[in-house]
């Protein structure tokens, strides 16, 4: 596996695949790497796609300073990840790569996904990310990028800036890769003790809750009793809320099947998790 530090050695590498016609298959990540991020990888390489993944923690989708300084760093780690899962190229930039003096930011109207959920919760959160792929797009050029469904807004995001920006790339939106317990996979868990992990599992069971309550009582009704299961076990619930899975309208009555969603954000020992289940 290559590990590329500069826009010189990103670009000579891209150059090297398209030298050879081969395709490539990007997975921007911030690093913190767990199984749901080799996930991705390993759909690239099944592919037969030369995958690239990035490490970068964005520092303009971060709302709240506290938590990107928070933000766990394992690069040695996520390097033997890596290596074992196929990857054939890592690009780590610094910030002055990601944001130049001549970087001038996208304009991209969010509509609806900057107004609901973590729009209002994490104001300016999407355009940092909105920011952020689109300068690494532009620079790895993929032909297909991987993202997990865990962060179902921030995908619809992503869909939308492909859509504007990048017609010419694929984007491939994978399922949310969980432990045994039910806990999706996410780089805020290793801030969690055990304690919390295990309480952090009963998000998820409460989603399946709520969502074997569809149609047998109403959702406000259903969403009420969750938020009481996850009160009973000291989880506190930012938000909890039904939506269409296509607009992501919130909802007060069960939408039609597969396009039901539930979306909940979470505290457990001041870390914040958000989830969400589709049926």
């Amino acid at each position: 596996m290559e590990i590329l530090k500069t826009e010189l050695e990103l670009n000579n590498w891209v150059k090297n695949q398209h030298a050879n016609t081969t395709k490539i298959g990007f997975v921007p990540t911030m690093g913190a790497l767990h199984e749901g991020h080799i996930y991705l990888v390993k759909q690239s390489v099944k592919q037969e796609l030369a995958t690239i993944v990035s490490i970068f923690v964005n520092p303009k989708q971060f709302n709240n300073a506290s938590d990107l300084n928070k933000y766990p760093i394992t690069i040695e780690a996520d390097i033997k990840l890596l290596k074992k899962s196929g990857c054939n190229a890592l690009f780590i930039p610094t910030i002055d790569i990601i944001y130049p003096s001549y970087f001038l930011p996208i304009k991209l109207d969010l509509g609806i996904l900057d107004k609901v959920l973590e729009g209002p919760k994490r104001p300016g959160h999407f355009n940092g990310v909105a920011q952020v792929v689109y300068r690494l797009f532009k620079m790895v050029n993929p032909d297909k990028a991987f993202f997990g469904l865990k962060d179902f807004q921030q995908c619809k995001v992503i869909k939308l800036l492909a859509s504007h920006f990048f017609t010419n790339i694929k984007i491939e939106l994978c399922p949310t890769i969980r432990h045994k317990s039910g806990l999706a996979m996410s780089s805020r868990n290793m801030r969690l003790s055990d304690n919390g992990k295990k309480r952090a599992s009963l998000i998820y069971k409460t989603l399946n809750v709520i969502k074997n309550l569809n149609n047998a009582i109403e959702p406000k009704d259903a969403i009420k009793y969750g938020k009481h299961l996850l009160a009973e076990n000291n989880i506190e619930v930012e938000y909890l809320e039904l939506a269409n899975s296509k607009t992501l309208d919130s909802w007060i009555v069960w939408q039609p099947e597969k396009q039901n969603i539930l979306l909940i954000a979470a505290y457990i020992e001041g870390v914040r998790l958000i989830d969400n289940i589709q049926f």
